[in-house]
């Protein structure tokens, strides 16, 4: 046996329909990360940021392009350091760099000098002459990306994607100035035909930048959240927006809530609606940490409840999750928002630090690439073979020797059986998990160091797989298999999670010190009703009977921290989390 690796293989890995499928990274705020004193590690040594994401798969890198930011406030940062980044100098470091190490590149024309996103889309302060001319706001457009990509093109650094605006829900180019705030002024218009008429004039400068170029860069479109995708491409679409490539959407599960299987149905009913076009999430992110490492508060602060508890595992798992769900729906790509956004010294408008930092690759004390992390979710192997469902291990380890770590080997790693480490989901409970095919059948055992004489001694009772090891089967859903050390106890009260949709459940209050109301939306259902810690053990368990339309939980005797509530109603599971303060 042997400690098992996930191997790396940096060729591109192909979609359902043979297409490229993209492992996208937005790193626009790297080349500051290191101007601000950020040295990024792999295995403990420095090492070139852009070089980290190529070798771990990613094979395209996002950017964001502002057109002037530099006259606004300027920050105060470290010295050496400037006012402001992602403006065009910035943006041709970032694709160079990005090139030189093999990935391809989204170019993001926000049309804004700052940040532009669903409720803020400012007019760029050197175009408020023509905020309310149409006509000449349009002739800004044109030939302001017809100057960039013509400009590239001349250093080699066409893009191999352009992106036109980002998270463009209410329009683009829709506010008059920026308030001193950082929020939106005035709205110029709401006009969804005017609007289409920028969009037009933006892709037809990139087509004609491209006309003669060896690289001619597909057009992605941009807004955010699942419930307003399909909407927002049928009115775009059906205003005469069409010469683009890619209907590209932000998906969080913090800020859209929904499941994963509800991301690769809207995908699937987007291409079923418009398959001219290809779909690509272009903005994601998952969180590793509930803990903020600097001055400036973490953005992104719900995790999603099928995926508890909040640790750097969990963030790959999710990520793996997320992505396999894309491509099975015919998806074309996936791209992390801001992996390499580090705390430093430096600042945004809003505080020193980073929001990002309980989301990044890094740990937040060196710098240094998590092996346990988010960061491997581009690797190959996850996506080889998309028909395998997700089987979980979960060990009891209660009174156990666990200073060297938990372990679990099995015969789905070949004749090797290798040797793979758990992660500590909390309460002495450890858990693994893998891909692999319906009806696979094989062996297992859990070890408290990485070599054989610390493996378990399986009872004679459950030792199914050769006399000596455990015994499982994967079904034709996901499976999780839970067990306690050196024991045949399974231990059912582990978390498992359904994606089905449920009735609607209101929690009140939450957070809360004393009690917590389930609230259901029907009766005529019998239904359990339980209290869940983050470690998948069950806290405490009610019977609610068919005239039920509510039941209460008692926290008092609760330790206060996060707790997932689970409704079954012997068909379908739905979960909530709480807060006991």
């Amino acid at each position: 046996m042997k400690i098992g690796s996930f191997l790396i293989s940096l060729i591109v890995t192909g979609n359902l329909f043979g297409q490229t499928f993209y492992f996208g990274n937005d790193l626009s705020y790297a080349n500051q990360m290191e101007d601000c004193g950020a040295v990024f590690k792999e295995n403990g040594e420095a090492k070139d940021v852009y070089q980290i994401f190529a070798d771990r798969g990613t094979n395209l890198v996002r950017m964001r392009l502002w057109v002037d930011p530099t006259w606004q406030n300027p920050l105060e940062q470290p010295a050496g350091v400037k006012d402001q980044y992602s403006d065009y100098e910035d943006v041709k470091e970032t694709i160079r760099r990005s090139k030189e190490a093999g990935m391809e590149v989204m170019l993001g024309f926000q049309l804004s000098d700052a940040w532009a996103d669903p409720g803020r889309q400012v007019i760029p302060q050197s175009w408020a002459d023509v905020a309310y001319d149409l006509e000449g706001l349009k002739d800004s457009v044109y030939n302001y990306i017809s100057y960039i990509l013509a400009d590239l093109e001349e250093d080699t650094l066409m893009p191999e994607f352009v992106k036109i605006g980002n998270e463009n829900n209410d329009g683009i180019l829709v506010h008059e100035y920026m308030n001193s705030d950082w929020s939106a002024g005035p709205s110029v218009s709401k006009d969804w035909n005017r609007h289409a008429q920028l969009y037009n004039i933006a892709i037809k400068a990139v087509r004609d930048a491209s006309e003669t170029t060896s690289i001619k860069p597909k057009i992605a479109l941009h807004c955010a959240g699942l419930n307003i995708v399909s909407w927002w491409y049928d009115n775009i679409i059906g205003r005469g927006v069409t010469d683009f490539d890619i209907m590209g959407f932000s998906y969080y599960y913090a800020w859209h809530g929904a499941s994963i299987n509800e991301l690769g149905n809207k995908i699937r009913a987007l291409i079923s609606a418009h398959p001219e076009y290809d779909a690509m999430v272009v903005e994601s992110g998952y969180l590793w940490s509930t803990r903020n490492f600097d001055n400036l508060g973490n953005i992104i602060t719900t995790p999603d409840p099928r995926y508890l508890p909040v640790i750097p595992e969990k963030q790959l798992e999710y990520m793996v999750d997320y992505t396999r769900e894309v491509k099975r729906a015919g998806g074309n790509g996936v791209i992390f928002w801001e992996p390499a956004w580090v705390s430093t010294p430096c600042r945004t408008p809003w505080g020193q630090g980073s929001s990002h930092d309980h989301v990044v690759y890094f740990d937040p004390d060196n710098t240094n690439f998590m092996e346990n992390g988010g960061g491997r979710w581009m690797e190959s192997p996850f996506y080889e073979d998309l028909t395998t469902k997700k089987i979980t291990f979960k060990v009891d380890m209660s009174g156990q020797d666990v200073s060297k770590g938990v372990y679990i080997t099995g015969s789905w790693t070949g004749e090797e059986w290798e040797i793979h480490p758990m992660a500590d989901i909390g309460n002495d409970v450890y858990s693994y998990y893998t891909y692999i095919s319906p009806g696979q059948t094989g062996g297992y055992y859990f070890l408290n160091d990485t070599v054989f004489e610390a493996r378990e001694t399986v009872p004679a009772e459950c030792a199914e797989w050769s006399g000596t090891d455990r015994f499982y089967a994967m079904g034709t859903n996901d499976t999780v298999i839970a067990c306690t050390w050196n024991s045949c106890e399974n231990n059912t009260g582990f978390i498992t999670i359904h994606d089905d949709k449920a009735e609607i459940i209101r929690t009140y209050p939450n957070p809360s010190e004393d009690f917590v109301l389930i609230e259901f939306s029907s009766f005529n259902k019998k239904r359990t009703v339980q209290l869940i810690d983050l470690s998948g053990r069950v806290k405490k368990e009610i019977l609610c009977g068919i005239r039920e339309t509510d039941t209460k939980i008692d926290l008092t005797d609760i330790s206060p921290g996060f707790y997932v509530v689970k409704v079954n109603d012997d068909q379908k599971c739905v979960f909530r989390k709480i807060i006991r303060l």
